[in-house]
């Protein structure tokens, strides 16, 4: 399933002890139409707290008593509005959400002005910043990185090294948005990004302290966590 989600109100997207989760609500919704069954639902990825999705996948294993769009329509039934399956599909027993995945993108958005509307879905620019140095930034992450600087001290994960695609800055008359397409993601690595290349495009860094932490070399530079709620996982790639 594709799912979108407006973040505000979860704790993000893993079934926790206490609060609202994403995962949590989808797998309540298969429990009230398949109440026999028990459900687990793989995700594509650990979404934080206040981070959105627009197009996140997940898959499930079900008795086939519904046909695709029948359990979509069911679901979305279910859910509260604040998140929509868009999509059902079967796939392969060997399918599965994360590890099939290719490839996933973000994007962090930066508005210009603030906005009482959208301060839950983007993050106000603070500083008059240098466009150039964003993209500058952002021309030093294409290829394979080890994202040790960029990344939760405590990650659950031995490797850190990731591939980027794609890496830019795009503007228009009312947002700054930061994209990146990359194999995989480290938990906190694109608000990390996104804040740390806003400090050196406000004057805080110099660009070569950008390029030592993506180095892992030493600087006194430290990474700065842009807030959650400017993220969106755009889209999960699979061949």
């Amino acid at each position: 399933m594709t799912i979108q989600y407006d973040g505000t109100d979860f704790y993000g997207w893993q079934v926790q002890a206490k609060g609202r989760t994403v995962q949590g609500d989808i797998e309540k919704a298969l429990s009230i139409i398949y109440p026999d069954e028990k459900i687990t639902l793989f995700g594509a990825g650990r979404t934080d707290a206040g981070v959105h999705a627009l197009g996140i996948t997940a898959n499930v294993k079900l008795p086939s008593k519904l046909s695709s769009n029948e359990l979509l329509q069911a679901l979305n039934g279910n859910l509260n509005q604040d998140v929509r399956i868009d999509s059902t599909e079967e796939v392969e027993d060997d399918f599965h959400a994360r590890f099939s995945a290719t490839a996933r993108e973000y994007e962090y958005r930066f508005v210009k002005l603030f906005s009482p509307v959208s301060r839950n879905y983007t993050t106000p620019l603070k500083w008059e910043i240098d466009k150039n140095l964003l993209n500058e930034c952002a021309e030093l992450l294409p290829g394979k990185h080890d994202f040790t600087s960029f990344c939760k001290a405590t990650a659950e994960v031995d490797n850190k090294i990731c591939t980027v695609f794609f890496s830019n800055w795009e503007e228009s008359d009312e947002m700054l948005i930061f994209k990146i397409k990359a194999n995989r993601f480290l938990q906190h690595m694109v608000r990390y990004l996104a804040g740390t290349m806003l400090e050196v495009a406000r004057g805080r860094y110099a660009l070569s302290d950008f390029n030592s932490l993506l180095r892992n070399k030493k600087t006194k530079a430290v990474v700065v966590r842009a807030p959650a709620q400017g993220l969106y996982l755009k889209k999960v790639y699979y061949e």
